[in-house]
């Protein structure tokens, strides 16, 4: 997604908690680990400074650091052409006395403030028309952002502003957002369901989550549901969603899932079995699949 000079603003907040920290020149450069949200490395005459989530700091050559810092990302691709988007942001937290720092990629900009102050820049930038998206969660690839982010918009189709794949809200969007605003009104973060969103984009492209209990003779389980948007399939996301699924659900202490599948589905089945699911029974129509968390 190729951000233009007309695109509303989004920023995407990063999940770990991040570190600045001011290196000993005369040591070696800390390696990129193979995984990482963000990190990033500056080295001028006087010092070497590093950016990187609090949990892959390095333990050696530290001179100064700071913790506690809250990345936001702006979602797509800028142009270099693109002039006056970060000193919006900035100029909105300047304005409410919030300190910041900026720092800028190929492809975009990460804007970093203080812990304490995060709710605070939040609010502000709302305020100022300034979109929000705050995952709970990720993978790779992709983000886990509370349904009630959009709720009311996914439920009646409200495309102004969004950050959407062109497919989406599928036809299972829609249904679930419907039930879900029939059902009350709802806190952000309080439902089981999240949205997925491309990490690299930051656009919406299908949902899934935790639907409610399953009661077999012998066990009782959580049963989950997933899906991706039609232009979001075979590309590995379906797995890739399924282990970040898991890994919530390990998080949150749950000891067993359940997913349904139809008979002709033979990818959802593949996407079950990759992630170490047993079939187990099936009908006619459906098959039903497990998996136990609790070793």
């Amino acid at each position: 997604m190729r951000r233009r000079f007309n695109d509303p603003v989004h920023l995407i907040r990063q999940v770990p908690e991040y570190s600045v920290i001011k290196l000993d020149p005369a040591a070696p450069i800390p390696v990129i680990p193979a995984e990482s949200d963000f990190w990033t490395i500056a080295q001028t005459v006087d010092e070497l400074s590093l950016v990187c989530p609090t949990h892959q700091a390095p333990s050696v050559g530290i001179l100064e650091r700071e913790d506690h810092w809250i990345a936001f990302r702006v979602a797509g691709t800028m142009e270099f052409s693109l002039t006056g988007i970060v000193a919006r942001i900035s100029q909105v937290l300047a304005d409410a006395d919030i300190g910041i720092f900026v720092v800028s990629t190929f492809d975009t900009d990460y804007i970093l403030t203080a812990n304490q102050t995060v709710g605070q820049a939040i609010d502000a930038w709302q305020q100022s028309g300034i979109h929000i998206i705050q995952p709970i969660a990720h993978t790779a690839h992709l983000d886990f952002v509370p349904l009630e982010h959009e709720l009311e918009d996914i439920a009646h189709e409200n495309r102004d502003n969004k950050l959407w794949l062109d497919d989406f809200p599928s036809e299972a969007d829609l249904r679930i957002s419907r039930l879900m605003q029939l059902s009350g009104p709802h806190d952000l973060g309080t439902t089981n369901l999240f949205q997925l969103r491309l990490r690299s984009t930051g656009e919406a492209c299908g949902g899934c989550g935790f639907k409610g209990q399953f009661h077999d003779a012998n066990f009782t389980a959580i049963e989950i549901g997933y899906g991706l948007t039609d232009s979001s399939r075979g590309k590995g996301l379906g797995t890739e969603l399924l282990q970040g699924l898991i890994a919530i659900a390990k998080y949150r202490g749950i000891e067993m899932l359940v997913a349904e599948t139809d008979n002709d589905n033979a990818a959802s089945q593949r996407v079950l079995e990759k992630n170490r699911f047993t079939l187990l029974k099936s009908d006619e129509n459906s098959q039903w699949w497990k998996l136990s968390l609790s070793h």
